[in-house]
């Protein structure tokens, strides 16, 4: 598993979601309360109360900081796993009650493992062989190695769907049934 340091001053944004200079980063695998006014009717939120859980958030975020980005969500926030002096936040909000596990939104399975929720998916990439994804915008030419496209829509633009696990821009967190496919055609 590749984790970069950095050097940054973590802000809690809310129980989930953090800032880092201008990079705003969610965190996998959790769901933490909505901030009030954003829980809309439509959506079903995390119980809770979202001030302790961000404040929770904020403790924990002080220290030496590692991001292990896994790719990006609709709202262009990183996706990743986060930890601060090798405690990582998603297990500390869920071991707090900050949060609550959500393995649809654990890219690779790792935070339910890891944090003693759920047993290791079947056929799970193994996170030593994992694509690393890339942490700065414009993509780099499709020339190299170890980055991948943001999502399925920024692929497509680019006329290189459908992508193979191992192919330039290929990402984990756009092969949805894991088959080493990304950004298939959808079955109609």
């Amino acid at each position: 598993m590749l984790f970069l340091a950095l050097a940054c001053t973590l802000i809690a944004v809310d129980g989930d979601t953090l800032r880092c200079g201008e990079e705003r980063i969610r965190l996998i695998g959790i769901d933490a309360p909505e901030l009030p006014g954003h829980c809309q009717e439509e959506r079903s939120c995390a119980p809770g109360d979202p001030m302790a859980s961000m404040a929770a958030l904020a403790a924990a975020s002080r220290g030496m900081v590692e991001i292990d980005r896994q790719g990006y969500d609709r709202y262009d926030r990183t996706l990743a796993r986060v930890r601060v002096n090798g405690v990582d936040l998603s297990c500390a909000q869920l071991a707090g009650g900050h949060a609550i596990y959500r393995s649809d939104w654990d890219l690779l399975g790792e935070i339910g493992t890891e944090c003693g929720i759920a047993k290791p998916l079947k056929g799970a990439p193994n996170s030593s062989r994992r694509t690393s994804f890339r942490a700065t915008r414009p993509a780099p030419p499709a020339t190299g190695a170890g980055w991948s496209y943001r999502n399925c829509a920024e692929a497509r633009r680019a006329g290189a769907t459908p992508l193979r696990r191992g192919q330039s821009g290929y990402g984990a967190h756009m092969d949805g049934d894991g088959d080493g496919v990304a950004c298939e055609p959808f079955r109609r």
